[in-house]
């Protein structure tokens, strides 16, 4: 069946698209591929940054001494202070523990990064005992009532769009709004299980413990995905007892683990019997999930202007990139650790393909770059000239990165870890041609 793309750009990295005998598609297929075609606008598409490409370990050495982003001059963190910290468990820690650490960084965040950091300083004066999570809880009434004002005009121009839907649509869009005017006021609601958003979760979740975690958490979670792939992808009278019998056994898995204290698997498991039992569950509203709920309710409507319509009127719902309110009540609902990564993620130093991959990009020191992982993920694979006018600023960023590695070097820090200097050389050859002849960068200075 034909599904109506909401835009033509690529949707979130990890979901496949999977046709299935179901009226729809499910939006959660396990992670493999990216799946072209319907998309949401102003949703970032966030692609996983490998910091362990073939031939970077020498750049990856560079990470730990603040380099700046070749795209936005930020200076980045390196991955591997975001291990430690998780390793210390700082994100449990009083907030005015975690600033004197981030505090270390003061030219790496930007934009709502920045300014929830702000909020944080602000609170953890009045409350130093206050952890962020704490600080969070206490800020998030005033917050939902924030972002409920900003959703409401759009909300009601839903409702007013609904009226002109053919019955068996409106009954729908009706209750798909009493759903989400309960989850944007804390109540409870049924929502059906899924196969695929189970699966997604449960892999994001392997992303999410990945870095430093033991071998023993990495075959807990081994075994628990090779067990969700027994969960059959429609969820029936036919289905529902053996996903429920799968669910329980994955408990089992669980509780005799080294994961058994893990927040995020215990609630997916939990989540997923109360739906698989038809229980109302408290879920916090999702634009992204709503945005797909809409457009899969009204997927055949035979009026592709009023179709069109409610798309582009949903999608004027704020984001957490433009709405502070937004990305508070995003982060409301995460584990300390999450929200230390969500934090600190848009920093991190990521390896970059001058020349992509897809272009064949090689995977050699002339063409690594470093870039945060928030412009890494932003450029995807577009040619070099092309990102010269995403990001008209880059010659000059790409400058000081060059300026910064020729500090190091004269430092001693290529010799010590046996980097050749070439590297700098290169790279300034590299970006000469790739912009075709129009960023020529000074290394005089070595």
């Amino acid at each position: 069946m034909k599904i109506r793309a909401i835009t033509s750009n690529s949707f979130y990295q990890g979901l496949t698209y999977e046709k299935t005998n179901n009226k729809y598609p499910e939006v959660y297929a396990a992670p493999s591929k990216i799946k072209e075609a319907a998309t949401l606008r102003s949703m970032p598409v966030y692609y996983p940054i490998s910091f362990g490409i073939q031939n970077s370990s020498k750049l990856r050495i560079l990470f730990g001494f603040d380099l700046p982003c070749i795209y936005s001059g930020v200076t980045m963190i390196d991955p591997k202070q975001l291990t430690r910290w998780q390793k210390g468990r700082l994100f449990y820690r009083p907030a005015k523990d975690v600033l004197v650490e981030l505090d270390k960084y003061p030219n790496s965040f930007v934009g709502m990064e920045k300014r929830f950091i702000d909020l944080v300083r602000e609170r953890s004066v009045m409350h130093p005992e206050m952890t962020i999570k704490d600080i969070l809880n206490e800020i998030r009434p005033v917050y939902a009532r924030r972002l409920r004002k900003e959703q409401y005009p759009v909300f009601q121009e839903l409702i007013e769009l609904s009226k002109q839907l053919p019955r068996e649509y409106r009954k729908g869009c009706d209750i798909l709004m009493e759903d989400t005017k309960r989850k944007l006021y804390d109540k409870p609601v049924v929502v059906p299980f899924s196969s695929y958003e189970f699966k997604y979760k449960l892999t994001k979740i392997r992303d999410d413990i990945a870095n430093g975690s033991n071998k023993k958490s990495k075959k807990v979670m081994a075994k628990l995905i090779k067990e969700s792939k027994r969960l059959s992808n429609t969820t029936n009278s036919s289905t529902i007892e053996k996903q429920k019998e799968v669910i329980r056994f994955m408990e089992v898995i669980l509780k005799k683990s080294v994961l058994k204290d893990n927040f995020q698997l215990i609630k997916l498991l939990e989540d997923s019997k109360s739906r698989l039992n038809q229980e109302e569950i408290f879920t916090p509203f999702s634009r992204k999930a709503f945005l797909y709920d809409l457009a899969k309710l009204l997927n055949d409507l035979p009026d592709e202007k009023l179709y069109e319509k409610f798309i582009l009127t949903a999608q004027k719902l704020p984001t957490s990139q433009e709405s502070f309110s937004a990305y508070v009540m995003k982060l409301v609902h995460e584990q300390p650790d999450k929200i230390g990564h969500r934090l600190i993620w848009p920093s991190l130093a990521s390896v970059e393909h001058l020349l992509p991959r897809s272009d064949g990009g090689a995977d050699l020191m002339s063409n690594f770059a470093g870039a945060t992982t928030r412009e890494n993920s932003t450029r995807k694979s577009i040619k070099f000239v092309q990102q010269l006018k995403c990001r008209p600023d880059t010659p000059k960023y790409c400058q000081m990165y060059v300026d910064r590695l020729i500090e190091l070097y004269h430092q001693g820090v290529f010799a010590r870890h046996n980097i050749s200097p070439s590297y700098i050389t290169d790279f300034a050859n590299t970006i000469y041609k790739l912009s075709e002849h129009r960023v020529k960068l000074d290394t005089s200075k070595m």
